[in-house]
């Protein structure tokens, strides 16, 4: 279902919707690559999101350059935080064999790499942030993207890098507090013009709560 426009923060928080039906499900863009979100906590103002290029990625057993495509993720100071507990851990690929040999546990897929006149197919390498700086700089010639999972992360989990990566991870969102409003009677929005918010009230709108008149 379609979110109404007097409804939260769509145009802010660069929110949109993807697919039809039962099918649908909420996109938010970020760093040049979408997120899907999982779960939205109203009480805690936080999200539950995956890259969707590496979810993709994850979920295909096929070689392919997808992975080429993501990006660091950078957030926007005044609208989204890492939520507390988050793993971070280094996507590499185009590595020489000698990485894989090193780090087996740590493969998470596979690169189809074009050259001049044939293909090859290297290693995707997922490594944890306490074993980055284990790996020389010159062993990789892809550009290095920084992955976040949810829960944080621990050694017995090495089998299942998929799985961790797969989680998602957390953002908290930096909005006014709407419980004032909606405890009044009135539905929360948000004026994108001004970037203030604004309490929608049956009769008028309110800046924090309807009948505050010395408010609206």
């Amino acid at each position: 279902m379609q979110q109404e426009s007097f409804c939260g923060y769509p145009k802010v928080f660069q929110l949109s919707c993807h697919g039809d039906g039962e099918d649908a499900y909420p996109l938010l863009q970020l760093s040049g690559n979408n997120y899907i979100i999982h779960n939205i906590d109203y009480q805690r103002k936080s999200l539950l999101v995956s890259n969707s290029l590496l979810s993709g990625y994850l979920e295909s057993t096929a070689c392919n350059n997808d992975i080429s495509s993501l990006h660091n993720l950078t957030l926007p100071n005044d609208q989204f935080e890492l939520a507390s507990n988050q793993a971070d851990f280094f996507l590499l690929y185009n590595c020489n064999s000698s990485v894989v040999e090193s780090f087996p546990k740590y493969k998470v897929g596979c690169f189809d790499q074009a050259t001049n006149k044939t293909r090859s197919n290297t290693s995707v390498l997922a490594l944890p942030r306490d074993e980055y700086p284990k790996l020389g700089s010159d062993k990789c010639r892809g550009e290095v993207v920084v992955a976040h999972a949810r829960g944080g992360y621990e050694n017995g989990e090495v089998g299942l890098i998929q799985e961790v990566l797969s989680r998602g991870f957390e953002l908290n969102w930096f909005a006014s507090d709407c419980s004032r409003c909606q405890d009044s009677g009135g539905r929360c929005g948000f004026n994108y013009t001004t970037y203030h918010f604004r309490c929608l009230c049956p009769r008028r709108t309110f800046s924090l709560r309807c009948g505050s008149y010395d408010e609206g």
